[in-house]
């Protein structure tokens, strides 16, 4: 499903967005201060922490997909589990709107003989855990901080606005999917008839089958869901959890440049950070790049400001580095090595299988060759008598 040459083309994709960054950084920043942020003020040991802190978000974001699957496949090790989750940071984060995490992971826990129809209920119950936890997190942000956040950046809040109405609007959807058939047969046919517009047809092609099948899925995940509310609800908790962890990585990160944030506003830093994800949600490009860097910038410049930083951008913008740095480009490079080491478990087994057939295969043929010698014998000591 995945070859080795689509992922050395994804892995150039992401250096190339990385090149661009960088190129960009340069002409609205000064690169020779974000150097000297750095030469100046770096602390080691914090930058331990801020590593320590995304690898026990990387561990707990991981942890509800585990759990399940092995609600059926008990057979299943912990280990090939824990890798199979982990691909999903390297495949999100290197297709649009973060979409090739659970098609690889069907894949992936099909080669592990998980059912097709289990593995798919399962991926979008785990997907549906991580919307709500989002939208809790970052819906409670908004209530506690959206004023004050309206006041300093006033023109940038309709982004806001209308990145957290997609996110909600989503789960809303998945919601109503999963629990209305009304629901879904209307918007089987909208698709129908969306997809009976010659230009639409012709870009896209027919996708009332992919649509319905998704309809049906979403209906037995929340049917499966249904048996097991107090699972799906642990999952859910586990999933805020690990937002609450990701979210607290951008205060240690200003640590690390000795620029740290009062500890009385590590909340509304907790806040901005769900709120720079959740304003470019919109965003096409693989990780939402450039628009998430451009949001981390607006939101947190303020905040700098008020630290009393001589140079409030040039700390912003080597502290969105830092944070993008860790959060992105580490996560996925995390996520790729979930990926080898799955692939390389899975290509041993296989070969390990072939070897166990074509020895069985030949332990056959030399059982019917020794066969047919001994009727050959009997034949002949027959024709002699």
């Amino acid at each position: 499903m995945y070859s080795r040459k689509k992922i050395i083309k994804y892995l150039i994709l992401i250096l190339a967005i990385l090149i661009l960054l960088v190129i960009l950084l340069t002409q609205v920043g000064d690169i020779k201060k974000i150097i000297n942020v750095f030469a100046q003020g770096f602390n080691a040991w914090w930058l331990v922490a801020c590593i320590g802190l995304i690898l026990l978000y990387c561990f707990v974001y991981k942890l509800p997909l585990i759990i399940l699957v092995k609600r059926h496949y008990k057979n299943l090790s912990f280990k090939d589990l824990y890798f199979i989750s982990g691909s999903e940071f390297f495949f999100n984060a290197v297709t649009p709107f973060a979409s090739g995490g659970q098609p690889f992971q069907a894949y992936a826990l099909k080669q592990k003989d998980v059912n097709l129809s289990d593995s798919t209920s399962d991926l979008l119950l785990n997907f549906l855990a991580y919307q709500v936890a989002l939208n809790l997190v970052s819906g409670v942000c908004a209530i506690v901080f959206f004023n004050r956040l309206h006041s300093e950046i006033d023109n940038f809040i309709i982004l806001f606005i209308v990145g957290f109405s997609i996110n909600f609007l989503i789960m809303i959807l998945l919601l109503l999917l999963g629990t209305s058939k009304t629901f879904g047969k209307a918007l089987i046919k909208l698709i129908s008839v969306i997809c009976k517009i010659k230009p639409i047809k012709k870009l896209v092609g027919d996708k009332t089958d992919s649509i319905t099948q998704y309809v049906n899925d979403m209906q037995t995940a929340f049917k499966n869901m249904k048996k097991d509310m107090l699972t799906w609800f642990l999952c859910l908790f586990i999933k805020v959890l690990a937002n609450v962890i990701y979210y607290c990585i951008p205060f240690l990160g200003f640590y690390v440049i000795n620029n740290g944030i009062d500890s009385k506003e590590f909340f509304y830093c907790f806040a901005l950070t769900s709120f720079s994800l959740t304003t470019t949600i919109w965003v096409p490009l693989p990780g939402a790049s450039g628009g998430v860097e451009l949001a981390f910038l607006v939101l947190f410049k303020k905040l700098i400001t008020d630290t009393g930083a001589t140079d409030p951008d040039s700390v912003a913008q080597s502290g969105m580095l830092l944070w993008r740095f860790l959060t992105y480009y580490f996560v996925l490079l995390y996520g790729l090595v979930d990926y080898i080491i799955f692939d390389r478990g899975i290509t041993k087994e296989l070969k390990l299988k072939e070897k166990a057939l074509k020895e069985n295969n030949n332990e056959s043929e030399i059982v019917e060759e020794e066969t047919n010698n001994t009727l050959t014998t009997d034949n002949n000591s027959d024709i002699i008598e």
